[in-house]
This record gives structure tokens, sequence and C-alpha cells, in this order.
């Protein structure tokens, strides 16, 4: 099955970031393929494609690094592009309040899943919510005054999700939570 890692935001922060953001970027960018609000969330950790048997041995590695992180208040602040915000081939919102523990949180589960043969990322952590990606890097101009939900959410746990891929976009399961409890 495939897996990943994130941090759930509460709902009411997804609706507004789709009102708010992609209700006044949509027209604007027609070739931008837009992420369901509903499958929005932090990654902290992509894993793959993992048997199944081998849930139980991630599941208490990321229990492990749960406890040794206290809960935290994030929110959003601004929006940016993977590689860059002038020519992306993904478009996200970035974490503003918060983003030193979860970057903290994210090299805890890197940590704490490298000895089970997960590699770790090559690059800095940058948490941050996908809302679109481009087929191919695109020029797409100054972007509008865009008001960017600055609504604080707490942190309170992790999340081991299931990716199941079809073809109206991915579906995510929660297969369990992981409380922060340091």
């Amino acid at each position: 099955m495939r897996l990943f890692v994130a941090v759930d935001v509460p709902e009411r922060i997804k609706q507004s970031i789709e009102s708010g953001i992609v209700g006044m970027l949509r027209d604007r960018l027609p070739d931008a393929r837009w992420t369901r609000p509903q499958g929005r969330h932090l990654t902290l950790k992509f894993l793959g494609n993992v048997d199944d048997e081998r849930v139980g041995e991630i599941g208490e590695a990321l229990r492990a690094v749960a406890r040794k992180h206290r809960p935290f208040d994030a929110s959003f602040d601004d929006i940016g592009g993977f590689p860059n915000l002038s020519r992306p081939r993904v478009l996200w919102i970035g974490v503003g309040e918060g983003a030193d523990p979860m970057s903290a949180l994210a090299a805890g589960i890197e940590s704490g899943l490298e000895p089970l043969g997960f590699e770790p990322e090559g690059r800095p952590f940058r948490g941050h919510f996908t809302l679109a990606r481009f087929p191919k890097p695109r020029v797409i101009g100054a972007l509008p005054e865009l008001d960017v939900p600055s609504d604080i959410f707490g942190v309170s746990d992790v999340v081991l999700f299931r990716s199941q891929l079809h073809p109206k976009g991915a579906r995510y399961t929660a297969l369990e939570r992981f409380p922060l409890s340091a």
C-alpha cells in the first residue's frame, strides 16, 4: 500500500483556502491541476509503496517519535512554488507560525524511520499545503493580492495515511493517529 505521514488541518481552514485563494486563482491558471480540499494536508514524510505487514513497525516508530514532541500551534502565511514561484511545477501555501516545531517533527520522523529502510529526504523540509500542480513549469506572472488565512490551528498528532490513486485524484485514508505527548 502507498503510505505517507502528515499533519491534518481543520476543515474550516481548508475551506477558507479553497474560497479565498483557489477561488481567486482557478480562472487565472487554467492549466493547473488543483488538489481537492479534502485531500490537502501537511506532508511530513512520503513513504511510497510499503508491504502491508510493515504498517505495525512503522506505527511503532511513529509512536516513539510522537512521544518526543509537544503539541504546538501553526498557521499559514505565504504562497510559493517549487522550484520557485516565477516558474512553478507546484503551487503551495506555506506554514508560518509553527514552522520550526513542524520541521523538528519532520526531522524526528526522518530519523525514526531511517532504521526501517526509509531514505531521508535529500532537501530541507518546508511545511506546505499543495494547492496545484502544473504539467510542466510555467510562468504564472504576478499573482493578485490574496488573503492567506492566518487562523491558528493546533497540531496535536501526526497521521499515517494510505493513498489510493484513482482517475479523479488520490483518496486518502487515515490509518492511525499518533498524539504528540512530550
